[in-house]
Protein backbone atom coordinates (compact mmCIF):
# COMPACT_ATOMS: atom_id res chain seq x y z
CA UNK A 1 0.00 0.00 0.00
CA UNK A 2 1.36 3.42 -0.92
CA UNK A 3 1.74 6.22 1.61
CA UNK A 4 -1.03 8.12 -0.20
CA UNK A 5 -3.38 5.11 0.05
CA UNK A 6 -2.50 4.63 3.72
CA UNK A 7 -3.21 8.29 4.50
CA UNK A 8 -6.47 8.18 2.50
CA UNK A 9 -7.57 5.15 4.53
CA UNK A 10 -6.67 6.84 7.84
CA UNK A 11 -8.54 10.01 6.90
CA UNK A 12 -11.58 8.02 5.72
CA UNK A 13 -11.64 6.24 9.09
CA UNK A 14 -11.42 9.56 10.92
CA UNK A 15 -14.34 10.84 8.85
CA UNK A 16 -16.40 7.74 9.65
CA UNK A 17 -15.59 8.28 13.33
CA UNK A 18 -17.02 11.80 13.19
CA UNK A 19 -13.97 14.01 12.60
CA UNK A 20 -14.79 17.09 10.52
CA UNK A 21 -12.08 17.00 7.87
CA UNK A 22 -13.47 19.88 5.83
CA UNK A 23 -12.02 22.97 7.46
CA UNK A 24 -8.37 23.92 7.58
CA UNK A 25 -6.83 22.80 10.85
CA UNK A 26 -3.43 22.17 12.45
CA UNK A 27 -1.92 18.85 11.36
CA UNK A 28 1.04 17.63 13.39
CA UNK A 29 3.85 15.65 11.78
CA UNK A 30 6.08 13.69 14.16
CA UNK A 31 9.76 12.93 13.52
CA UNK A 32 12.32 11.02 15.56
CA UNK A 33 16.06 11.67 15.88
CA UNK A 34 19.03 9.97 17.51
CA UNK A 35 20.36 13.08 19.28
CA UNK A 36 19.49 16.63 20.28
CA UNK A 37 21.84 18.21 17.73
CA UNK A 38 20.07 16.46 14.83
CA UNK A 39 16.63 17.23 16.24
CA UNK A 40 17.48 20.90 16.74
CA UNK A 41 18.97 21.25 13.25
CA UNK A 42 15.81 19.85 11.67
CA UNK A 43 13.61 21.95 13.97
CA UNK A 44 15.51 25.15 13.18
CA UNK A 45 15.16 24.63 9.45
CA UNK A 46 11.42 24.00 9.77
CA UNK A 47 10.97 26.93 12.14
CA UNK A 48 12.82 29.20 9.70
CA UNK A 49 10.22 28.19 7.11
CA UNK A 50 7.49 29.46 9.47
CA UNK A 51 6.23 26.23 11.01
CA UNK A 52 5.37 25.71 14.68
CA UNK A 53 7.84 23.29 16.25
CA UNK A 54 8.04 21.23 19.44
CA UNK A 55 11.20 19.34 20.44
CA UNK A 56 11.00 16.86 23.31
CA UNK A 57 13.11 14.06 24.72
CA UNK A 58 11.36 10.72 25.23
CA UNK A 59 12.15 7.57 27.21
CA UNK A 60 13.00 5.61 24.05
CA UNK A 61 16.53 4.22 23.87
CA UNK A 62 16.70 4.48 20.08
CA UNK A 63 15.88 7.85 18.52
CA UNK A 64 14.85 9.47 21.80
CA UNK A 65 14.22 12.95 20.36
CA UNK A 66 10.81 13.87 18.93
CA UNK A 67 10.24 16.90 16.74
CA UNK A 68 6.65 17.79 15.90
CA UNK A 69 6.05 20.16 12.97
CA UNK A 70 2.60 21.72 12.77
CA UNK A 71 1.12 22.76 9.43
CA UNK A 72 -2.22 24.55 9.00
CA UNK A 73 -4.04 22.77 6.15
CA UNK A 74 -7.18 21.12 4.92
CA UNK A 75 -6.43 17.47 5.79
CA UNK A 76 -6.72 15.59 2.51
CA UNK A 77 -4.70 12.53 1.53
CA UNK A 78 -2.90 14.62 -1.11
CA UNK A 79 -1.98 17.42 1.33
CA UNK A 80 -0.96 15.14 4.20
CA UNK A 81 1.13 12.87 1.98
CA UNK A 82 2.87 15.79 0.28
CA UNK A 83 3.93 17.34 3.58
CA UNK A 84 4.78 13.99 5.17
CA UNK A 85 7.13 13.14 2.27
CA UNK A 86 8.70 16.60 2.30
CA UNK A 87 9.39 16.56 6.04
CA UNK A 88 10.64 12.96 5.96
CA UNK A 89 13.18 13.78 3.25
CA UNK A 90 14.41 16.75 5.29
CA UNK A 91 14.51 14.72 8.53
CA UNK A 92 16.62 12.07 6.82
CA UNK A 93 19.27 14.67 5.96
CA UNK A 94 19.71 15.12 9.73
CA UNK A 95 19.67 11.40 10.59
CA UNK A 96 15.98 11.28 11.54
CA UNK A 97 12.78 10.02 10.00
CA UNK A 98 9.05 10.65 9.91
CA UNK A 99 7.04 8.90 12.63
CA UNK A 100 3.42 9.60 11.71
CA UNK A 101 0.99 12.47 11.85
CA UNK A 102 -2.24 13.40 13.52
CA UNK A 103 -4.34 16.12 15.08
CA UNK A 104 -2.45 16.45 18.35
CA UNK A 105 -3.60 20.05 18.93
CA UNK A 106 -7.24 20.78 18.39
Amino acid sequence: MSLFDENAEILAGMGRDGSDLGPSRPVDFSHIFPDLTSANSFATECENDGFKIDVIETDRVENPWDVTVTVQMQPSAKNVTSWEERFDALAQTYGGRADGWGFFRV
